[in-house]
């Protein structure tokens, strides 16, 4: 994992980007998964078609225009958008290798 980008506050109905930033090196990548208070919201396989797929979340506002990933982009925000968002990156079989973090947002 290299960086990710969550701001540490947002004014509430403010539209907000959230970007997961890794290198595989010389890995597949098998899944990004996106997580608030560490209940899944949406997740990226590439493999898959649909490749994403996403999960109702109360606060969770996804722009179903944005092309979702290593970004992820909410088109509002309100009191229930707070709290801790994570990044999880997995590599393809047969290592499944996982980098994550995670970053506090403050609505």
């Amino acid at each position: 994992m290299l960086e990710l980008q969550v701001p540490p506050s947002i004014m509430r109905g403010q539209s907000v980007t959230l970007n997961c930033t890794f290198d595989l090196e010389e890995d597949i990548l098998y899944s990004i998964k996106w997580y608030k208070n560490s209940v899944e919201f949406y997740r990226y396989i590439p493999s898959d078609r649909p490749p994403g797929q996403k999960y109702p979340l109360q606060g969770i506002y996804l722009d179903s225009k944005f092309p979702h990933g290593p970004s992820i982009h909410m088109y509002k925000t309100d009191l229930t958008s707070e709290g801790t968002y994570r990044c999880e990156v997995s590599s393809e079989a047969p290592f499944f290798d996982t980098v994550r973090d995670e970053k506090e947002l403050r609505v």
